[in-house]
């Protein structure tokens, strides 16, 4: 049997890259001579690592384009099964979904690990996780829980599941104290903490436990052991470790608590460990799953002591282990002080550990790994060549995309913001920046970040999003331009332009990971939302867009729920007293981003439930479907004339912005319908941009990454602004972002 196990690997830092290089190390001694076992690592940068041979492909989890290379390499080597360590961070795209798309060109059977199942997902990462199930022959969970949420989270069939235990070394049951010259920790009492450092690990309650500890039994010693987490670094440096080390100054531990500020070997753990008399996860995350240090703790025969996080509570049940509450930091040192003051119960405790850790060693787990492969093969030879088959392929693939690119938005930003407009593909510094503009670029480049991880994205939106701030009045009110010379073009913006803001504020507030940049989006968003006073068709579409996004984060934000169901009733409004049986549309008149007023009841009907909203948006999406598409291509509605009830359509000038809505407006049809239609339709909506329209050539010009501002009637508008250029980024990531759940 061959077997390509595919997640991050040594010497990546990370506790994945350790479970996935033993997962190949132990399938492989498992398997034996004349099987080959290899992995394909997930990088998180370009540069790629110094991997040890058993590496033979590397992907960069943030280049779409390198998920089908990896599926070739895969189907065009000689391997029988896949074995995939999911793990929603180290994939790209949204909740991880950039995975989907590897596994759906793969010939090869999968066996998925599931290492992370956190019950009430985000609608993205449901949507990815239960793709990857479906695409999958068979689901491994570390734990009970783990299975149990998956069935009831991500809509996993529970014949899919199989429950294997994380690995552990295989270490004799020995006396601590022969371990603990070699740290230099002869004579004293050991408690341990080992992983990648994080506020989430609650090492800073285990410290305010420490003096009530060294009070009773002075020669403790507490070691932290581990790196700060690399993103962690990224953000901050090393902020919360220089943090703890100067709490344990102030409370004059400094002979008490020890930090080992480096990623350590798993040798150099399994010594740590072996000296460890009680071992200590003061976890704030009470829904973890699984923990592979708390495994190799217990497959030690260790003393614990835990809060009650799922994987927790499972594993030291029956005597195993000491569960307190988070954040409790007098029960951490009662209960350390318990244990340490009845050693017979301590070294009963280890005994029981030791004994149910027997079960999880490394060659009983590969064992278990290679029994599950060898009965999917079977299964799937049994049931024919039909399982080769698959899913309908997408309507269109990554291979057929270009990468997507800020260098023309970077083009068109100095340090104050976006310019609304260019000649030709130079900015044009007198026409200024205009709030609008400034907003989509924020909403594009926080989604660009999410799906690719470029850091030049934030430094775009540490731009785009202090412009906002400039603009807002102390009402809340937004201008709506600002001139080069940095004087306001305006009293106040128009309706459109409060609308704007408030898709890129609540898109923002959503999804950005920086707390700085989601706190700022917020702030100016609940701001905005206290004195909105919109009414035109278009802005107040706008609005729903930006409190949909804001609650998708905030769900019980009530400001933001009640502007939905108030907007929602005026779109319904406008609706009744423009439609007839000939014109079901809002207005008299079809003018531009007229995708954004059914997108808008498509989100109202996401928040609310509320059928009626559903019916409309349906109705006027096909509506307008039917007055644009023609000849198998979107021919849009021109700004020359627009296209008023009774009359005709004006062909010219075509406009980036109405392509774009159309494609969000049926990308959302088809996530909530499942109407292949739709999906189809959004990729037509698309391709406008890459020539399928009246001229047959592209709007968008790939090798600057810009867009024409429009299709006219002797060809292509040859200045590219930002609104144009911001339209079609969007329409690119979102159609990105939908074909890996197809």
């Amino acid at each position: 049997m061959n077997v390509v196990v595919i997640g991050n690997h040594l010497p990546r830092q990370c506790g994945l890259a350790t479970f996935t290089s033993d997962v190949a190390l132990w399938v492989s001694r498992t398997l034996g001579e004349g099987s080959d076992v290899f992995v394909v690592a997930m990088n998180d940068r370009p540069e790629p690592y110094d991997y040890p041979p058993v590496v033979r492909l590397q992907v960069d989890m943030n280049d779409p384009r390198d998920y089908p290379r990896a599926a070739d390499f895969i189907n065009l080597s000689d391997v029988d099964i896949v074995c995939l360590q999911h793990e929603f961070g180290i994939f790209g795209g949204i909740g991880g979904n950039y995975v989907v798309d590897l596994l759906r060109e793969l010939e090869k059977p999968v066996v998925t690990t599931v290492h992370t199942a956190l019950p009430d997902p985000s609608p993205e990462r449901k949507a990815a996780l239960h793709a990857v199930a479906e695409l999958s022959e068979a689901l491994i969970v570390m734990s009970r829980k783990a299975g149990e949420l998956v069935q009831q989270y991500y809509d996993v069939p529970a014949e899919k599941l199989h429950f294997i235990h994380h690995g552990v070394p295989d270490m004799p049951f020995e006396d601590p104290d022969k371990h603990k010259p070699k740290w230099g920790l002869e004579g004293k009492i050991v408690l341990m903490t080992f992983g990648l450092l994080h506020r989430g690990k609650g090492i800073d309650y285990m410290i305010e436990a420490m003096p009530r500890i060294v009070e009773r039994f002075p020669n403790v010693v507490y070691v932290v052991l581990g790196a700060t987490h690399p993103p962690l670094v990224q953000r901050e440096g090393e902020k919360y470790r220089l943090s703890l080390k100067a709490r344990v100054n102030e409370l004059g531990l400094e002979r008490n608590v020890l930090f080992y500020d480096r990623f350590v070997s798993l040798e150099e753990l399994k010594e740590f460990l072996a000296a460890t008399d009680i071992y200590v996860t003061p976890y704030l995350d009470m829904r973890q799953v699984v923990s592979g240090t708390l495994a190799y703790a217990i497959g030690l025969g260790r003393a614990v002591i835990s809060t009650p996080y799922y994987y927790a509570q499972e594993i030291l049940a029956e005597g195993r282990g000491i569960l307190v509450p988070p954040r409790d930091s007098e029960k951490f040192s009662e209960a350390v002080i318990h244990l340490l003051s009845n050693r017979e119960e301590l070294e009963e405790m280890r005994k029981r550990a030791y004994e149910f850790g027997r079960r999880m060693i490394w060659p009983e787990v590969a064992k278990e790994h290679v029994s599950l492969f060898e009965k999917v093969l079977a299964g799937r030879e049994a049931r024919g060549l039909e399982l080769a088959v698959g899913k309908a392929k997408p309507v269109v693939s990554l291979r057929g995309l270009p990468k997507p690119k800020l260098d023309y938005l970077e083009r068109l930003t100095d340090n104050t913001g976006i310019f609304s407009q260019a000649h030709f593909d130079m900015p044009a510094r007198e026409a200024g920046y205009r709030v609008e503009d400034n907003a989509l670029a924020l909403a594009a480049v926080i989604l660009f970040y999410l799906q690719l991880g470029d850091p030049k994205a934030l430094d775009l939106a540490r731009i785009y999003l202090p412009f906002l701030r400039q603009m807002q009045r102390p009402d809340g009110v937004f201008h709506s331009r600002l001139n080069y010379d940095g004087s306001f073009g305006d009293e106040a913006g128009s309706d459109e332009c409060q609308g704007k803001a408030l898709v890129g504020l609540g898109i923002c507030a959503a999804l950005a990971e920086e707390e700085g940049i989601a706190s700022l989006a917020k702030t100016m968003l609940d701001k905005a939302l206290l004195s909105l006073d919109i009414y035109s068709p278009r802005a107040v579409a706008y609005a729903v867009v930006g409190c949909y996004h804001y609650l998708s984060r905030f769900p019980g934000a009530t400001l933001a729920l009640r502007t939905i169901r108030d907007i929602g009733q005026k779109i319904l409004e406008c609706y009744e007293n423009a439609a007839s049986e000939e014109w079901q549309w809002f207005e008299d008149t079809l003018y531009c981003a007229n995708g954004i007023l059914p997108r808008a009841l498509f989100l109202c009907y996401r928040t609310t439930g509320e059928e009626i909203y559903l019916t409309r948006a349906l109705e006027t999406l096909d509506f307008l479907t039917q007055k644009s598409y023609t000849d198998n291509m979107f021919d849009l509605v021109g700004d020359q004339g627009w296209y008023r009830r009774g009359g005709e359509k004006a062909r010219f000038k075509q406009l980036p912005i109405e392509a774009a809505s159309l494609c969000s407006a049926h990308i959302d049809a088809y996530i909530i319908t499942g109407e292949r239609k739709h999906l189809e339709l959004a990729v037509s909506a698309f391709e406008w941009f890459l020539g399928r329209n009246v001229l047959k050539e592209p709007v968008c010009h790939l090798a600057s990454f810009s867009c024409s501002d429009g299709i006219q009637r002797a060809g292509l508008d040859p200045d590219c602004g930002a609104e144009a250029a911001i339209h079609w980024l969007m329409s690119l990531l979102s159609i990105e972002s939908i074909i890996h759940l197809v």
